[in-house]
């Protein structure tokens, strides 16, 4: 993998000589999403957030889900390798989410004494009522609405619906993940608007003017566009990608889901009746089985238990 920022432009414009008052607004060419979350958490790492940060993207087929979540509790594994779905464990905590090319992401970074999720819903809320799109409420919990259904979620990385199938999406608030009534901004686009002025890049470019406005008023540099960071023109980053490989790795995606135990039926040799067996698994192995029913022998616990070897990863 290569590194993601171009010498010439994103470099410098990161590291050196650049004014406190040019915004710092970035998108990603790339749909990869571990590559995606991976420049996320460089920029909020790595670059001064006493300068409030605009990152955006979008991501191919995935399925994102927190960093204290179990993957076999919130997916369908099997499901989502048939679909060739890719499974992301993000650095945050939060619920799953669903992503796909018809959604932009977007992440505001500043530090916490600056940070307030009331201005920046507000920010995304005039940037959706500036494309045209009327009946925009912000909830309780700020949450973007239209039309009384979530265009976006009030977590640290937003999610903002274009066009996407709406049918597949999970969102959480808290381990367990349930279904949350959505629309998207190309449905409640004006009546004579065509479908293509409801757009990613519209949406980047209205919503880096809004943020351009409220945190970088004395900017002289033209922020309506974001600068791309380009895959294939970036260089090699050591920070990235080890970030980018250990969001891959099964360590990371199956290794820290936290312990839960499974009850499953088994049956072993000749015994007529499938016997319950409880296997608990702690960071994507068996951690232990439980069988607790003294009828059987200690040979026939004894083949259970080998049949659910200390350490073997989760298979199912």
């Amino acid at each position: 993998m290569t590194g993601l920022f171009r010498k010439s432009i994103i470099s410098r414009s990161i590291t050196t000589n650049r004014s406190s008052a040019d915004p710092f607004i970035w998108s990603s060419s790339s749909l990869d999403p571990y590559l995606n979350l991976s420049i996320e958490d460089y920029l909020f790492r790595n670059v001064n957030v006493n300068n409030p940060i605009l990152f955006m993207y979008r991501n191919r087929k995935s399925v994102i889900i927190g960093r204290n979540q179990n993957p076999w509790q919130e997916t369908n594994l099997s499901e989502l390798k048939r679909q060739d779905i890719r499974i992301v464990r993000r650095r945050s905590g939060g619920g799953t989410v669903y992503h796909d090319e018809g959604n932009t992401n977007y992440s505001i970074m500043m530090s916490r004494e600056r940070f307030d999720r009331s201005t920046n819903t507000r920010i995304v809320s005039r940037a959706i009522q500036e494309m045209g799109i009327p009946k925009v409420d912000i909830t309780d919990r700020y949450d973007v609405c239209v039309n009384n259904q979530k265009v976006q979620t009030s977590i640290t990385q937003f999610i903002y619906l274009l066009d996407k199938e709406l049918n597949n999406i999970v969102d959480s608030k808290a381990v367990g993940s349930v279904r949350s009534p959505v629309t998207s901004l190309i449905k409640n686009s004006p009546p004579n608007d065509t479908q293509k002025e409801v757009n990613h890049v519209q949406f980047m470019n209205t919503l880096s003017r809004e943020f351009s406005r409220h945190y970088y008023p004395d900017s002289d540099v033209c922020s309506s566009e974001p600068q791309v960071l380009d895959e294939t023109e970036l260089q090699s980053n050591p920070i990235i990608q080890t970030g980018y490989e250990e969001l891959k790795s099964w360590n990371w995606i199956y290794g820290q889901t936290p312990q839960f135990t499974r009850r499953i039926e088994v049956k072993i040799d000749s015994q007529k009746n499938q016997i319950p067996v409880e296997v608990t698994y702690k960071n994507g192995v068996i951690s232990g089985t439980k069988i607790n029913l003294a009828s059987y022998s200690s040979s026939l616990k004894q083949k259970i238990s080998e049949s659910f070897p200390i350490g073997k990863p989760i298979d199912f």
